[in-house]
């Protein structure tokens, strides 16, 4: 396993977004909109010479029965003068609530990863989604839905697929000042299945700053010969909320 610890000493970050997927059944509600920014960077110099910088983005709008979220994520990293990350992540997805806990769900996403094997991986589902539990402490919910993904390889091999999504969102307040969550999402395909898995905990400082903790792990099935098929990152964050 492929192991990359990115400590964040001096970033501008937000906490994830956290929306509810599905709207009161009466289609009136209208939260407007709610985002969040995060930026990191390290570097060391000396005996090794290296950077990082992690970026994060996500935009979301509430109206009436719909909920539209937009996630952009980089990561790049590099030492002694060679590129040991380079990944960047695109996913814009639409919910429309069918009742309080039940949604119908479409989602586009497409991420490159110079260091996955991948050359990219893009990928439309859509399907069936639910909140598994709700309460003033937080929520989990689910989604499940049939898609279709193209891929090339670093080798230049290029593939057109059909794939089952699977996804499950779950935050839980822990107290007034800290919040625990875990989103998974699993692309599964004949020739590759896709996992992405993000568990953070973060702290409140102020009323928009917060300090987290988070650990990915990005994980493919089938990959070129001499790649490893997981590579995790964990940073230590300083967040800021805006909405």
């Amino acid at each position: 396993m492929k192991t990359r610890h990115l400590l964040l000493a001096a970033p501008l970050a937000c906490a994830p977004l956290a929306m509810p997927a599905a709207m009161a059944a009466d289609g009136e509600t209208d939260n407007g909109w709610t985002g969040s920014a995060e930026l990191g960077a390290s570097m060391t110099t000396g005996n090794t010479e290296s950077s990082t910088i992690n970026g994060k983005f996500k935009l979301g709008y509430v109206t009436g029965p719909w909920t539209h979220r937009l996630r952009l994520e980089t990561l790049q990293s590099s030492e002694d003068g060679e590129d040991t990350a380079n990944r960047t992540l695109g996913e814009f997805e639409s919910n429309y609530a069918l009742s309080e806990r039940d949604y119908l769900f479409g989602v586009l996403r497409g991420t490159h990863d110079e260091f996955s094997g991948y050359k990219y991986q893009s990928s439309v589902a859509a399907g069936y989604g639910r909140k598994l539990w709700i309460s003033d402490r937080g929520s989990w919910d689910a989604e499940i839905g049939p898609g279709l993904r193209i891929a090339e390889t670093e080798d230049g091999e290029r593939d057109t697929n059909a794939i089952a999504r699977l996804s499950s969102g779950f935050e839980y307040r822990i107290s007034d000042y800290a919040k625990f969550n875990q989103d998974v999402t699993v692309l599964a395909g004949q020739d590759n299945t896709e996992i992405e898995s993000v568990t953070g905990l973060s702290t409140s400082l102020t009323e928009t700053l917060a300090m987290k903790l988070s650990y990915t792990v990005q994980h493919n099935t089938d990959v070129p010969a001499g790649t490893e098929k997981t590579d995790t990152y964990t940073s230590v964050n300083l967040v800021y909320n805006f909405d």
